[in-house]
């Protein structure tokens, strides 16, 4: 259905990004069959949440796992906490080790923003850059960023 979707529309696969987390109720072989038919289709499988669930680490050695997205509870307040600097810090730095982008989820000031690039940190989304939107109006832009790139 999502590749289907993302031909209907002319998108390719590799601007799509599918985020999983650890803890959803799933059976654990049918998602693993079509996650694979995703990823090798080229879309992107990312770990959303990362650091809260109960197997993370063991979570990073799926090859198919090209993000990892730090949960907002270690970003919010993250220039005045200097443990949630140094767990960010260490995520950032085993993801580039891993081969694996490393994206801060819930960056809401400018000060959190500053202190994650000093990290080392890339990429970030929250409330900082943009209020979330509906799906007609991210596939709108998704559909003028692919052209854009024509």
């Amino acid at each position: 259905m999502v590749l289907d979707g993302l031909a209907a529309r002319g998108l390719p696969a590799t601007m799509f990004e599918i985020e999983i987390t650890e803890e959803s109720p799933v059976d654990p072989d049918r998602v693993d069959e079509k996650l694979g038919r995703l990823s090798h289709a080229g879309i992107s499988i990312a770990l959303d949440d990362f650091g809260t669930g109960f197997s993370t680490l063991a979570s990073l050695k799926d090859s198919r796992i090209r993000k990892v997205k730090i949960d907002q509870g270690f970003i919010r307040g993250l220039a005045k906490s200097r443990e949630d600097r140094l767990l960010v810090k260490s995520v950032i730095d085993l993801g580039n080790m891993l081969g694996i982008e490393v994206m801060a989820e819930g960056v809401e000031t400018e000060a959190d923003r500053q202190t994650l690039h000093k990290l080392g940190c890339r990429t970030a989304q929250g409330f900082l850059f943009s209020k979330a939107v509906p799906l007609s109006q991210a596939l709108e832009m998704a559909v003028k960023q692919h052209a854009n790139q024509l």
